[in-house]
């Protein structure tokens, strides 16, 4: 999501703002400067920084500080050593610093270039390797239903099995709610834990880290073992322009069930520790994506871009799916009778046996709510339209104007794939 940078004041000083990294800012090392645009002036005193190019997927920041820079100059980003970390600085870029790379390139459009070289690696690298969540809790019911956690003399040692059963709580369970229906507050509970923000905003432990010490442990298990190589084709790379896809349950691969079988733990534990793996790849990129570094919003237009694309597992008749998340905000000025004020937007796509896939597109802009509904199966398309009237009345008892609400048969289609994107390959 957009997120605003408050610098210190700094009197009449002007020429270089103190930031602190936010949200679509790539991963920087000290020594680097980013040649950056000045792409809007929000207010009178916060302006929005582009940088990263069409071709290398861009990002932005929004900074606040006493000195606004006229719109569509040049900037550099620059990382230097503070006493406590990293510290980022945004200075006006000399006039003649519009360089290419091959004739004197100035530093900063050479930093930018390198940054974006390494992000480029990652992201190859990880999109080689990501595959869904659905597959590694597959292996991971499997795995408990043949060695439980806290059982001693067990398949596995006990810091895989708890580290396994660790990750149950990460998974959203409509059944828990209240009247056991979903609701917000477990919806909302859910999210921060994949965070690890708890529900007083401190920070606990994020499903990055569970998975990360799961693969640890993992690891240490398998005696140096290699999993076989994946057969099955992984879901879409995560994205903020792509319509999202939801996860199906999975079923436990059957080399993980021979070696379940077989009471062969360490050849469970490296088939495990590859899922892990690819798991967290994938995570990883969705966090690229989010932060506007993986290209796939290129073109797409940008008010048709989200901020942020989260995979959460949920809970189906005792199985595992996965709902693919995106949440965007948008600063642009209210309808008319209104002042500027950020509205919402969230898409999100489920894929199970009882429903088929189907997407949903939801918008709030303040009280005004706007949603579009698509299912593949038409008889759920037309139980849900069956629905709207019920739906409808239950939002405008939460205060809500519910402008428009409708269902379509079908997915809508992606835009196209912009050049220079990540494809998945079967390894």
């Amino acid at each position: 999501m957009i997120s605003r940078v408050n610098s210190p004041s700094q009197g009449n000083q002007t020429g270089i703002v103190a930031v602190r990294p936010v949200s679509r800012v790539p991963m920087l090392n000290v020594g680097d400067a980013i040649a950056v645009r000045v792409a809007k002036h929000l207010t009178d005193n916060v302006m929005r920084l582009v940088g990263g190019g069409a071709g290398g997927g861009g990002f932005q920041l929004d900074v606040e500080g006493q000195e606004m820079l006229p719109l569509g100059s040049r900037a550099t980003l620059s990382v230097e050593r503070g006493p406590d970390g990293p510290r980022y600085q945004v200075s006006a870029a000399p006039q003649n610093a519009a360089q290419t790379p091959g004739q004197g390139a100035p530093a900063s459009a050479l930093g930018e270039t390198a940054a974006l070289a390494r992000i480029a690696s990652l992201a190859t690298s990880l999109a080689a390797r990501q595959d869904g969540l659905s597959p590694l809790y597959a292996g991971l019911a499997a795995t408990l239903a043949a060695a439980p956690a806290g059982v001693p003399g067990g398949l596995l040692p006990p810091a895989v099995t708890s580290a396994l059963a660790g990750l149950l709580g990460f998974r959203l369970d409509p059944t828990a709610g209240r009247d056991g229906r979903l609701d917000g507050p477990a919806l909302k509970a859910a999210l921060e834990g994949l965070t690890g923000r708890g529900a007083t905003g401190g920070t606990g432990t994020s499903l990055d880290d569970a998975l990360s010490e799961l693969l640890s442990v993992l690891k240490g298990a398998a005696g140096g073992r290699e999993a076989p190589a994946r057969q099955a084709t992984p879901p879409p790379l995560p994205g903020i322009s792509r319509h999202p896809r939801g996860e199906k349950p999975a079923r436990a691969s059957s080399e993980l069930v021979s070696a379940l079988l077989a009471r062969d733990g360490e050849e469970a534990a490296a088939i495990l520790a590859a899922k892990t793996d690819a798991a967290l790849a994938r995570l990883r990129l969705a966090s690229l994506a989010s932060r506007g570094l993986l290209a796939d919003g290129e073109g797409a237009g940008d008010a048709a871009l989200f901020d942020r694309t989260i995979d959460l597992p949920l809970v189906v008749g005792g199985q595992t799916s996965v709902i693919s998340l995106q949440i965007g905000r948008d600063d642009t000025p209210g309808h008319e009778g209104e002042g500027a004020h950020p509205a919402w937007r969230l898409r999100f796509a489920l894929d199970t046996e009882a429903t088929g896939a189907v997407e949903a597109l939801v918008g709030l802009d303040g009280p005004r709510l706007f949603a579009s509904l698509w299912a593949v199966r038409p008889d759920i398309a037309a139980d849900l339209r069956e629905r709207l009237p019920r739906l409808a009345a239950t939002l405008a008892e939460q205060g809500l104007e519910v402008v428009d609400l409708k269902v379509t048969g079908g997915l809508p289609d992606d835009p196209p794939t912009p050049s220079g994107q990540f494809v998945d390959v079967v390894s």
